[in-house]
């Protein structure tokens, strides 16, 4: 009886995942139609255990190259995430402390900056411009530079006393793990938290090096006519790398496994939050490289990304271990809607 019982709950468990699977496929495929996406990865881990890994539409339209869950697309600022965990681990090593000044790794830059620690830097509220003022992305310069041309203008706010994306922040954030590393930040990124963790399609971003399975990004210009986007030259921090559905899933187990870093300083980066609007009760929160709001009466902690040609999505509920994740390689694609309606099938909203 109790060998019938547990038959009758595995086959009944396939069968709902098997449901769960054709109707996020059914989805999908309605999306890209509706959004004209070109291409798109997804993957989805539930309750801990992998559920979907799977790229649909092209890859590279040029070639006839569809998109796969091994297809590398570029992460645009779902990479925050990563470079935050790199800090995080020089943390849990005692090399550096969230409330570090900024004015230890640059000691030249003014006295206005003298309020400003790492920990303003990872949840923005360093009161830093959005951009470097000698930000070119058609020109590969060093971060040490890019930061010493931001020295000169007055911060937007007092440090501390409100919320303002910031991807100069998070340049400095790759010059002070290259600083205290003694590497180079993509050496440092690909050494210690990529290679190190199997995530081995994971890299900084390059136009040059030969990248197996990389996406072409594009750009709808109305009805059905679609361009290659245009190809940043500059490396990034704040939107650095490129990666594959597969490596995310392993990314997403890695935190889940409490891997890189201790259980504690996981759940830290997504704890220690600050209100993006104060004066809306309702505003979402941001941490280290996460943002943090709630759907589905749960607890929802994301972040997206935007770069020509591409849009992305990491969405996680925590609570529940897990995931979804959406890669695009078209620039009017709205992941973020995409991931919220797989939610949606997943806990039968």
């Amino acid at each position: 009886m109790k060998f019938i019982l547990c038959l009758i709950i595995v086959v009944s468990s396939v069968f709902v995942h098997a449901q769960d699977k054709n109707e996020i496929d059914n989805y999908i495929q309605k999306q890209i139609s509706e959004q004209k996406i070109t291409g798109l990865a997804v993957g989805i881990v539930k309750d801990g255990k992998l559920l979907v890994s799977k790229g649909y539409g092209m890859a590279n339209i040029e070639l006839n190259v569809p998109a796969s869950d091994t297809s590398v697309f570029k992460l645009a600022s779902v990479s925050k995430q990563m470079i935050a965990t790199a800090i995080m681990k020089l943390v849990q090593e005692g090399k550096i402390n969230l409330t570090d000044p900024v004015n230890k790794y640059f000691t030249d830059a003014p006295a206005t900056w003298n309020n400003i620690t790492i920990r303003n830097l990872l949840n923005h509220t360093s009161g830093l411009e959005r951009e470097s003022p000698a930000f070119d992305a058609m020109e590969v310069q060093p971060d040490s530079l890019l930061i010493k041309r931001a020295y000169r203008d007055n911060l937007v706010f007092v440090t501390g006393t409100k919320w303002q994306y910031c991807n100069l922040g998070y340049f400095m954030l790759a010059d002070i793990i290259r600083r205290v590393s003694g590497k180079p930040f993509p050496q440092y990124m690909r050494e210690e938290i990529f290679v190190k963790n199997g995530l081995n399609k994971t890299r900084t971003t390059t136009v040059t090096d030969i990248v197996l399975g990389r996406a072409g990004g594009y750009i709808n210009k109305g009805g059905d006519t679609v361009v290659n986007a245009e190809e940043y030259i500059a490396l990034r921090p704040s939107g650095a790398f490129i990666s594959t559905i597969t490596d995310m899933i392993k990314w997403e187990m890695l935190i889940q496994q409490n891997k890189i870093l201790t259980k504690e300083n996981w759940q830290k980066m997504w704890t220690d939050v600050v209100k993006e609007d104060s004066t809306k009760p309702t505003s979402p929160s941001y941490g280290y490289g996460w943002e943090v709001s709630s759907y589905l009466d749960r607890q929802a902690v994301h972040h997206g990304g935007s770069l020509p040609g591409f849009r992305t999505i990491f969405f996680r509920f925590p609570s529940d271990n897990t995931a979804i994740i959406v890669l695009t390689n078209s620039n009017h694609a709205n992941p973020t809607a995409i991931a919220k309606g797989l939610a949606d099938i997943l806990y039968k909203k």
